[in-house]
């Protein structure tokens, strides 16, 4: 299992690298190229420092509040006795699946997605109220782009993906979205 000190490092790293990525493709071709914009790599492993700890807090508050899988089902104690020893079977909370894709697609995803618009524009902007202006003008865009992949990534990790590894799994998935996001941040 992880550290969240490891997890929080690789979720720079890989937004570092996804963001260097994104310059490298965006001047492939060029006449002229600009170089890597450090300032923008480092706003990237600024949102992977903050933001890897509060998904991690946030997946383990969902997961202990709304858990996917129900405890041990029991054996029907009318069957058959089984031949060989029954392994441990859990079930799927299906109603608890779909609350907290819900809520992680809704709260959780724009709760990040600020943080994200925060931490990329933040050092750039005169006053709190332009900071607070991008924010209102940018999350919308980013948020309807992000539903079209975040659903199903989350719903694949509640389901199968142990909770220790969420963020490291998002992160890798993230890569690339972190491109996307490299190209809608300039």
């Amino acid at each position: 299992m992880p550290s969240l000190v490891v997890v929080t490092i690789q979720s720079a790293l890989l937004k570092v690298a996804a963001n260097i990525t994104a310059q490298t493709l965006s001047q492939w071709g060029a006449e002229t190229t600009l170089g890597i914009d450090w300032a923008r790599v480092l706003e990237f492993a600024l949102f992977g420092l903050i933001s890897a700890p509060l998904i991690s807090f946030w997946q383990q508050v969902l997961e202990e509040t709304f858990p996917t899988q129900n405890g041990p089902i029991e054996p029907n104690p009318h069957a058959q006795p089984p031949t060989q020893k029954p392994s441990q079977r859990y079930q799927t909370n299906w109603p608890n699946v779909i609350f907290k894709l819900v809520l992680d697609q809704t709260n959780g995803l724009c709760f990040t997605n600020i943080i994200f618009i925060t931490c990329t524009t933040g050092a750039r902007v005169q006053s709190i109220g332009l900071l607070f202006h991008e924010i209102e003008t940018r999350i919308l865009g980013i948020l309807k782009a992000g539903w079209k992949i975040w659903p199903v990534v989350a719903f694949v990790s509640f389901l199968w993906v142990p909770l220790q590894w969420r963020v490291i799994v998002t992160s890798l998935v993230g890569f690339g979205w972190n491109i996307i996001l490299s190209f809608l941040s300039r």
